[in-house]
């Protein structure tokens, strides 16, 4: 069982990720801290000035993680701002993650995308992919 998990989440509204948080209740010990993670894409500067103001959006995808966060017991949420596998790496080796809870979503026809392909390579601790 493990004692701190974490579930990189691929935000979309209407999407509940129903699979990662049953997997992630199942290999919890009891009383384990479990993190939801979003990462929000850093905006290349020369479109900055087109983009939508990222703090606000961050704040509406926190909250939302929070209601689909509500059958895990005091689970943390985490909206973060940059390259999704490089933080969801770094959060993993700065809070001693022992699992990390993924769905991996395919963009072309390899086996899952290219995230959830370099979180499997390097990541420090166990990975379980969820389909």
């Amino acid at each position: 069982m493990y004692k701190n998990v974490l579930i990189p989440l691929a935000y979309r509204p209407g999407h509940h990720p129903d699979a990662e948080i049953k997997a992630a209740q199942a290999i919890s010990a009891p009383g384990a801290r479990i993190t939801l993670l979003h990462v929000i894409d850093a905006v290349p500067e020369f479109s900055a000035e087109h983009a939508t103001d990222s703090s606000e959006m961050a704040h509406v995808i926190e909250h939302d993680l929070e209601r689909i966060a509500e059958p895990l017991v005091e689970a943390e949420i985490r909206v973060l701002k940059g390259e999704p596998e490089e933080t969801i790496l770094d959060l993993a080796s700065s809070d001693a993650v022992d699992c990390i809870v993924l769905a991996p979503h395919r963009t072309d026809t390899g086996e899952y995308g290219s995230v959830a392909a370099q979180v499997v390579r390097r990541a420090p601790c166990t990975v379980h992919l969820v389909r």
